[in-house]
């Protein structure tokens, strides 16, 4: 089988001090045929403050340049992960119009900027009762719903995001919220692009399973799989278990993209 990390951070992330070198010499040594690295760039920090709606690709370009043809067996390609591009959406598609770039993943890592804009990581974890998580949750449909209306990603970025951090005790998943995910899942077909299974460095799989099952219900079929390590020891986690979900699903591909335009590689290929 063709396996491909296509979400993973390095040291021009903001969160990873990882070179790139080390993640794909982790990922070769995990069996993963190809990886797309997707450092961040959020347009607004933890605490709801705008961020450079312009990203420098240099660093990102050097790192890239340097390893990129130096691992056989491994294919290493150019990506990068827009947080909360909904906020700006021209100077998003204007600095994506470079020609080394392959993959962007849309992401949502902060509430609205009508919510206050504060990352999502923080406003979850200050949860005092149930009806806050559900009004993050609230928020975070109302953006997603906006961000498809953009053309500034090629896949969602893990669309259970806030479950990672809302306290579990109270329960939430995105069942009451499933018409209205059906309908951006739509939308994400019409327009010829996907989503990922996001194993959040090995924590999470099974939380997958409806949100999977709704996508593929609805005719999906543009998957990407990423582990969004931040460190080299999580790279292709728990990807054996994702695979296995999948095939369960009834998926029959994983993407993987050339200048934006997804290549469907057989799961049992």
């Amino acid at each position: 089988m063709y396996l491909s990390d296509y979400h993973f951070h390095t040291r021009c992330s903001p969160d990873s001090a990882a070179p790139l070198a080390r993640q794909v010499q982790a990922a070769l040594a995990a069996g993963v045929r190809e990886v797309c690295v997707t450092d961040h760039w959020n347009l607004l920090d933890q605490r709801g403050n705008r961020l450079p709606a312009v990203y420098d690709w240099g660093p990102s370009l050097d790192q890239w340049r340097a390893v990129r043809d130096g691992r056989p067996g491994l294919e290493v390609r150019l990506g990068v992960e827009v947080g909360n591009g909904v906020l700006d959406p021209a100077a998003v598609d204007a600095c994506l119009e470079l020609p080394e770039l392959d993959f962007v993943i849309g992401s949502l890592h902060s509430q609205s900027a009508a919510a206050g804009g504060r990352g999502i990581f923080t406003v979850a974890r200050e949860c005092a009762k149930k009806e806050d998580g559900i009004a993050i949750l609230d928020d975070y449909m109302d953006t997603l719903e906006e961000l498809v209306k953009t053309a500034g990603w090629d896949v969602l970025g893990h669309v259970i995001y806030p479950l990672r951090y809302i306290p579990e005790e109270y329960g939430l998943d995105l069942r009451p919220w499933r018409d209205r995910l059906a309908e951006v899942f739509r939308a994400v077909i019409a327009q010829g692009r996907g989503i990922e299974l996001n194993t959040s460095a090995g924590a999470t799989v099974e939380q997958w399973r409806e949100v999977l099952a709704l996508y593929r219900d609805l005719g999906g079929e543009a998957l990407t799989l990423g582990s969004d390590a931040h460190r080299p020891e999580h790279m292709a986690a728990a990807f054996p278990q994702a695979v296995e979900l999948l095939k369960e699903l009834g998926f029959r591909w994983l993407c993987v993209y050339r200048r934006r335009t997804p290549l469907f590689c057989k799961l049992d290929g």
